[in-house]
């Protein structure tokens, strides 16, 4: 008992440490990916806190594994390196009792990983859907605009400009809008250049369409390397918004409650969402079966030596995995092969490294 603690406390204690350093690390990445899209007008920057803490969770779901899985390697090569492991089993704990040991932990991390890939991570999911969809028709777009700074439209053919927006963002000064006509008869296509002294936000009350109502300026027409152009000098001048959705097939599955993919499991298009949300909580029982004997090191080599190839085999595991996602959405492979093979093979490279680890051999075996 005293022993299964203190081998529970030492691989816990890398566990936390290692999982909270990577999830500064990849919400530091998002960070930066949300503050680009709040810089191109994708999402309302009013809503990156929320959106924030929606990744940790998601984030928690995908590191849990690669926490622990590092974190065994660290606390038992730590105690490989120290010899405090052969004192240990010198004492009576073989492989077979340090595998039950570690276990313990690793179904607590395994269950919380189930909780957060079957119920959690879709419930969010759906939830960030709705909020950025929800900023982006309700809230007022030049929530999306950063001042001073001029912002290009994902296809390239819108470009906005403020100078300054006020404290409530109901008003920007110095407006500057440029539309590439869609006609297909011109090669270089005409542009739309509004420059106004203000502008501001009006909601259509019946198809509740946003427009951009710039007051005192001009719009300019024509084909840019053409003399042929007309300015027009105006009040008021409304300009319609586009509203532009981050959305894609994937977020969609991902929002999907588990219970109802089960229910239809056998539609092709929802299979791969399906196995990645088993193949998760699985990589966290097969990770932790290969980081035993990859903890292994002998007194003399450091205790971090076996760390370089644990992470790449690790990053050659994950890999496959997406790839066979990949080929499960393209109906490359059957739904029946599908990331099982993954788990399978690291499966028995586990099992091979127990057994050269363990000391068996086939000469033994046939003695």
């Amino acid at each position: 008992m005293i022993i299964s603690r203190y081998l529970t406390k030492e691989v816990a204690g890398a566990l936390f440490a290692v999982t909270f350093v990577l999830l500064l690390v990849f919400l530091s990445n998002q960070l930066v990916r949300y503050l680009s899209y709040a810089a191109s007008g994708k999402i309302a920057a009013n809503i990156l806190m929320q959106l924030m803490g929606f990744e940790i969770p998601y984030l928690l779901a995908l590191l849990l594994p690669l926490g622990l899985y590092l974190g065994i390697i660290l606390a038992y090569g730590r105690l490989y390196a120290e010899s405090e492991m052969r004192v240990l089993q010198a004492c009576g704990l073989s492989m077979k009792q340090l595998i039950g040991i570690t276990s313990i932990l690793v179904t607590l991390v395994a269950i919380m990983v189930c909780v957060l890939m079957w119920w959690v991570n879709p419930w969010i999911a759906s939830q960030k859907d709705k909020l950025i969809v929800q900023s982006l028709t309700t809230e007022n777009v030049l929530d999306t605009l950063m001042p001073g700074r001029f912002q290009v439209s994902s296809d390239g053919k819108r470009v906005v400009y403020v100078e300054k927006i006020s404290r409530n963002h109901r008003r920007a000064d110095n407006l500057f809008l440029a539309d590439q006509s869609k006609i297909p008869s011109e090669e270089n296509g005409s542009w739309i250049v509004v420059s106004a002294a203000q502008g501001a936000q009006v909601i259509e009350p019946v198809s509740q369409d946003r427009f951009i109502e710039a007051r005192d300026g001009f719009r300019y027409e024509g084909t840019p390397g053409q003399n042929a152009y007309k300015i027009i000098q105006f009040k008021k001048y409304s300009v319609l918004t586009p509203r532009t959705v981050m959305h894609s097939m994937r977020q969609q599955e991902e929002g999907i409650p588990t219970l109802k993919l089960l229910r239809n499991h056998e539609s092709t298009d929802l299979t791969a969402e399906l196995q990645w949300r088993f193949s998760i909580p699985l990589s966290v029982f097969l990770l932790a079966l290969l980081a035993v004997p990859l903890s292994h090191v002998k007194p003399r080599h450091g205790k971090y030596s076996q760390l370089l190839p644990a992470v790449l085999i690790y990053i050659v595991y994950m890999n496959l995995l997406f790839v066979a996602r990949n080929w499960i959405e393209q109906k490359t492979v059957p739904g029946m092969i599908g990331m099982w093979w993954v788990h399978l093979l690291l499966f028995i490279i586990a099992m091979l490294l127990l057994m050269l680890q363990s000391g068996w051999s086939f000469r033994r075996k046939t003695a």
